[in-house]
């Protein structure tokens, strides 16, 4: 047993727990989230420091930590507790939460380096001798710093007297580092050992991390650039938001009467403790300018604020009236930014350079610190829920979880609250607001439901009904937009052999593939399995291939010959690549380069075009009938949604849902607005259903490649789950094991079962216990188990 302090380390991995590990000599004092490069196996990981450890039982051997990759932890206290409340709620590995908070770049076991910053007024007498404004400090000089004070060096960096060193930073210690590209000239051979393969050469420029990728060590990076083989380009100054042009007049936009008390309401609020609120306000109604006045309230307190939004390629709005409001003040934070833009704005985040962040899920771990208010803008967006992979947690959720831990307000805004928060309102566990009315002379636009059984345009343009091409024809007349919804990419979205009748199928998932016409292939969208070239029935080698139904694509190509004068651009997951894609997409649109927007649910998120005054949902009852209790709502909220980016402005807006049911409440509700006639109905269906908000539920789903022992190892399971329930005295109801509905995935069959219990905490406690006695459950190697608390999606 070694004699040195034992610390807990969290490793990534499929394995849910922590290791003991043993420091020695040369490590000092550690703080929580430090990251570690310990031994691991016959390898070396990166782990992070979760706290002091007991001795392990039994005389085990604990291997010593080798170095810490940090002086000190990325964390603040409040961020470190955070992540370790998530990982025990939503049944995750703390070292995945803990990797989900920093910067791609933090997440290898490279070590962080330091430097003095460039301007030092005060600094602390102990190191006084050793300070050198603007240059790197050597393994030496921080070894001479840590043996003036156990707290200094931490209390250096906090100050920012010590500045991080990061990859692509400065190597001259004065001009930051962007990326690198190859000399015209140079041999790579040269920097080859003997015997060994030299590092592949590469055209254009390269970030460091990007270089590593392709195979450079940082022997071969040291040698090439020492040898001017790979020379260095400076870093651009950029702002994360320079793609937003930000909106000037906001600042002079005057409250209305029920904006202005929303905002004394939730403002006092700020500087007493914890309080959640749900801001019920329709489409339209400005809660934006709202966020923007309460946001400068945080500012004034000298606090940070948080926004989450669902999408941020379809956030346009939002962060264009922040922007405007703010100025450089507000950054944003995601996944699809680049390594290099990530890193510069969590840097920012950490320094308080940035006081307000926006960002969507992934946001909810931007390091701010005093963080004074958290928003959640459309709280009821399933894209807050994060399905795969670990950790499987709810931004919404986590956002009230964290307002909780830092003893601030949370604030919930949507035009259609989710079924759970609307009910906690209703409850008074929530704070409930209102905003009724859109200001100035916008006012809700009028809704008229289309029965497509008897109004369908016959022939290959069925998809719609001749009030909506009237509708369209006339608007486009009068020279003002029009938006058309469906939700459905693609060209067609399943193909039939006209002789044998023939419907191909995904050969991992055993779902219909969807045909898009640009590229000729067959896609499914589950899995990403693509088929080229489908020119023959691959049952019967016909030729008469039917493209039954209609996506964005198809409909896109029939526009031109529906509506005389139309100027179509299409809004999908296929057409927007990212963020700025969506976004041009989207300014486009609103610079009246087009006249029709044509697009998925993409379209029924955040725009504010004022010069669209017709919206046309060409399938509004796409989606109400998957086997999910929450479809109706889904579908409710992306009808109101959409419903709702008609006659923002002085125009009188409509709208048209083309229906095969008419005589639906669903339809009947969304065409009147009329949300709490739907949540009454909702409501009562959930209750005789033992569904959320009345219990909370856990998906617990297997899978494997081999089907045959599936259906025994998920029944042995539940006899085990049963029994361990009864002895921990849980109250619970367990529904299966079914096939899931999506029952091969990715050529994996899959079961599953649901548990409702009103002891959420206490059962995944009994599962952490359970795991933590019989690894993986004792499950076989050969299945797979997912452990999804609280799902979103139960396909």
């Amino acid at each position: 047993m070694s004699s040195h302090p034992l610390i807990t380390v969290a490793i990534a991995g499929p394995l849910r727990r922590a290791f003991t590990y043993a420091t020695h000599d040369a490590i000092g004092p550690l703080t929580p989230g430090q990251r570690l490069l310990v031994p691991f196996g016959k390898g070396r990981k990166l782990g992070y420091y979760l706290g002091p450890s007991e001795p392990p039982p039994g005389n085990i051997t604990v291997k010593q930590v080798i170095k810490p990759l940090d002086e000190v932890s990325f964390f603040s206290a409040d961020l470190f507790q955070f992540c370790l409340w998530m990982a025990d709620y939503y049944f995750a590995n703390p070292a995945d939460v803990l990797a989900c908070a920093l910067p791609s770049m933090l997440k290898s076991a490279v070590a962080v380096r330091y430097r003095w910053a460039d301007q030092i007024l005060t600094i602390p007498k102990q190191v006084e001798s050793l300070c050198k404004p603007g240059k790197k400090i050597s393994a030496a000089t921080l070894q001479s710093i840590h043996q003036s004070g156990k707290t200094i060096f931490r209390k250096l960096v906090s100050e920012g007297l010590v500045e991080e060193i990061w990859d692509g930073d400065a190597s001259d210690d004065s001009q930051r580092i962007g990326g690198y590209r190859m000399a015209e000239d140079a041999q790579l051979e040269t920097l080859a050992a003997k015997g060994k393969q030299p590092p592949v050469p590469f055209y254009g420029e390269k970030s460091r991390s990007e270089l590593r990728e392709l195979g450079w060590s940082e022997h071969y990076l040291g040698k090439a650039i020492a040898q001017r083989l790979l020379l260095p380009i400076p870093a651009k100054e950029n702002h994360p938001l320079d793609f937003i042009k930000g909106r000037p007049e906001v600042r002079s936009i005057s409250l209305n009467a029920e904006q202005r008390s929303v905002v004394d309401t939730v403002t006092p609020a700020l500087t007493a403790g914890f309080k959640p609120f749900l801001l019920h306000g329709i489409t339209g109604s400005g809660k934006t300018i709202v966020y923007c006045h309460l946001a400068q309230a945080v500012i004034d307190l000298h606090k940070t604020a948080l926004v989450l939004t669902p999408e941020i390629a379809l956030s346009g709005a939002t962060l264009a009236y922040l922007r405007g409001f703010f100025g450089d003040q507000v950054t944003v934070i995601h996944s699809a930014m680049t390594d290099r833009e990530r890193l510069d704005s969590w840097r920012g985040i950490r320094r308080g350079k940035y006081r307000i962040v926006v960002g969507p899920r992934s946001a909810i771990f931007a390091p701010l610190p005093d963080l004074g208010l958290i928003i959640v803008d459309e709280e009821h967006d399933g894209s807050y829920k994060q399905d795969d992979p670990s950790p499987r947690f709810h931004g919404r959720d986590c956002a009230i979880m964290r307002a909780k831990q830092n003893n601030i307000p949370v604030l919930l805004g949507s035009a259609s609250p989710s079924i759970e928060s609307y009910y906690h309102a209703r409850q008074g566990r929530y704070h409930l607001l209102e905003l009724t009315q859109r200001p100035g002379e916008a006012v809700l636009p009028e809704i008229r439901i289309v029965d497509m059984r008897t109004e369908g345009v016959k022939g290959e343009a069925g998809f719609v009904s001749l009030p909506l091409k009237k509708e369209v024809e006339k608007r486009l007349a009068l020279d003002q937009q029009v938006i058309l919804f469906l939700n459905r990419r693609g060209y067609s979205p399943m193909l039939r052999c006209g002789d044998c009748g023939h419907i191909p199928l995904c050969p991992s998932c055993n779902i219909r593939l969807t045909y898009h016409k640009v590229g000729h292939r067959l896609t499914c969208h589950y899995c990403g399995f693509i088929r080229s070239n489908y020119d023959n029935c691959d049952q019967c080698f016909g030729t008469k291939i039917l493209y039954m139904g209609a996506g964005t694509q198809k409909v896109e190509e029939m526009i031109p010959k529906l509506f005389v004068g139309a100027t179509t651009i299409r809004l999908d997951s296929d057409s927007a690549g990212g963020r700025v894609s969506a976004h041009r997409i989207l300014n486009a649109f609103a610079q009246r380069e087009y006249n029709l927007l044509l697009g998925t649910q993409m379209v029924t998120k955040g725009l504010d075009m004022p010069n669209v005054s017709l919206v046309g949902v060409l399938s509004a009852d796409s989606g109400s009938d998957l086997p999910d209790f929450r479809s109706t709502e889904k579908t409710f909220a992306r009808l109101l949604q959409v419903a709702g980016r008609s006659g923002r402005a002085g125009i009188r807006g409509e709208v048209i849902f083309q229906t095969y049911a008419p005589e639906s409440e669903l339809i009947t509700d969304a065409s009147r607005q009329d949300f709490r006639s739907f949540y009454e109905r909702e409501l009562l269906s959930r209750q005789e259903c033992s569904y959320p908000p009345f219990v909370r539920l856990t998906n617990i789903i297997f899978s494997s490649l081999e089907e045959a022992s599936l259906e025994t190892v998920a029944l042995e399971f539940h006899a085990r789950l049963k029994a361990r329930l009864a002895q921990s005295g849980i109250t619970a109801q367990l529904l299966g094991p079914h096939p899931c509905p999506l029952y091969l995935l990715r050529k994996s069959y899959r079961r599953h079962i649901i548990v409702k219990t009103n002891q959420q905490v206490a059962f995944v406690r009994m599962l952490t216990q359970w795991e933590a006695e019989e690894s993986r459950f004792k499950l076989p190697a050969a299945i797979k188990v997912i452990v999804d608390i609280d799902p979103d999606d139960m396909m």
